[in-house]
């Protein structure tokens, strides 16, 4: 049993005086996922803008972003929206 606290008490001990290390580890693992999700929400936004614009051609398009979700319009004509079908 004291063999076991002993390898315990070492491995607790290599943890404690590497804190610091791991907490920048933990950092900026952190950054790298965060930043990771940010690139795919940004790409799908950027796919979702490239669709709304095919479904309006020859018309140009708008795409709205609100609480609700993502909108496309398309223009009918200078002054009149309508959503694409």
């Amino acid at each position: 049993m004291t063999k076991v606290l002993e390898f315990f008490k070492t491995i607790w001990s290599w943890l404690y005086e590497r804190t610091v290390i791991w907490f920048i580890f933990a950092f900026f693992l952190l950054i790298g996922w965060g930043n990771i999700q940010k690139n795919e929400l940004t790409s799908e936004l950027k796919e979702e803008q490239f669709n709304c614009r095919l479904e309006c051609l020859p018309m140009s398009s708008e795409f709205f972003q609100n609480q609700n979700g993502n909108q496309c319009w398309c223009y009918n004509d200078v002054n009149t929206l309508v959503k694409p079908q």
